[in-house]
């Protein structure tokens, strides 16, 4: 599925994301080096690959990006072999929430901001959805009438009522 007419905006189901929560699901954070790697597809044909590395050894905790990306204009491939600092905090009840801190760097600065998820979208690094703009397609279409409810004159809340019992 692509982008909806309504909005420019890339959403997060649009891209390659890798998050915390499935490198946890698969025991990365056990205090070693472990190696993986993660495909991409969509209608059945595969659209992307990556191989990564987690370290949660001691104090230089990171995750290793490894992947080759093609040039679709010029088809020339490049080779991408980068860091990504991993941080956690402590749960309430024991335990570690592990979390990415983003690589990217906006107008010279560094995000560094502290998420779940890392997103490959229109560049060639992964960072998070705030440095890339994206929007979530959920949010997206919650907000697809609301041009013509105001045009209508109605407020999205009075739209809803109307449409849940109509006969009243």
């Amino acid at each position: 599925m692509g982008r909806y007419s309504y909005s420019n905006r890339r959403t997060v189901e649009d891209c390659k994301t890798i998050t915390t929560m499935f490198l946890n699901e698969h025991n990365y954070f056990d205090g070693d080096v472990r190696r993986g790697g993660m495909n991409w597809s969509r209608n059945g044909e595969e659209t992307g690959s990556i191989g990564y590395e987690v370290s949660t050894i001691g104090s230089n905790e990171y995750i290793r990006f490894q992947y080759t990306q093609t040039d679709r204009n010029t088809d020339e491939k490049t080779k991408l072999d980068y860091k990504a600092r991993l941080t956690w905090t402590p749960c309430n009840f024991g335990g570690r929430r592990w979390w990415f801190v983003c690589p990217l760097v906006i107008d010279g600065r560094t995000c560094n901001r502290r998420v779940g998820s890392l997103h490959l979208a229109s560049g060639k690094y992964f960072g998070c959805r705030h440095c890339y703009n994206l929007t979530y397609r959920s949010s997206q279409e919650s907000h697809q009438y609301d041009s013509l409810y105001r045009r209508l004159g109605i407020t999205a809340r009075q739209a809803k009522m109307l449409f849940q019992n109509p006969f009243c």
